[in-house]
């Protein structure tokens, strides 16, 4: 496996330009960051992912970086909707009682602008808690101040085994 995974390294590195370097950098970066335990999962540790958790809020950050770029060059929607919905789930989870969890039912979301440069902060919020389903608004911003994007999502509570 070590060998393998060297070659294939190597390779990427021999023949890859500016943006590629970057995306390997930051996935090696990634896996250090899930290792540290700075992320609870590698999704977040590729993404960069940062939070800040308030008393009933939750921001998450990351920089936009070729590796959250689509063909277009401008931040690909699947990336704008996990920025979002971690920081909603995250929200989710923190509110309810030891021994139980959320998970997402419902994700409708409004792509408004396009994610170019700099970074994307999902921040959101609680619209309602009940004893089987939360409901949380979230919005996506970027460094300008500008709504990328607006989502409302829903979380059904189980109880963790």
């Amino acid at each position: 496996m070590n060998e393998e995974l060297t070659r294939l390294l190597n390779q990427c590195i021999e023949n890859g330009n500016e943006a590629d370097m970057e995306v390997i950098k930051q996935m090696l970066q990634g896996v250090r960051r899930k290792q540290d335990n700075h992320n609870g999962s590698y999704i977040g540790a590729a993404l960069a992912m940062d939070r800040i958790v308030g008393d009933d809020t939750v921001d998450v950050c990351i920089p936009i970086t070729p590796l959250t770029y689509n063909s277009l060059e401008i931040v690909h929607g699947g990336i704008t909707a996990t920025l979002v919905d971690t920081a909603m789930g995250t929200l989710a989870n923190i509110l309810l009682p030891e021994g139980f969890g959320a998970v997402t039912t419902n994700l409708n979301i409004h792509y408004l602008a396009p994610g170019t440069h700099g970074n994307l902060t999902a921040k959101a919020s609680l619209v309602h808690k009940g004893s089987k389903t939360l409901v949380i608004d979230g919005i996506v911003i970027s460094d300008e101040g500008r709504t990328v994007a607006h989502c409302t999502g829903s979380f059904f509570v189980i109880k963790k085994r």
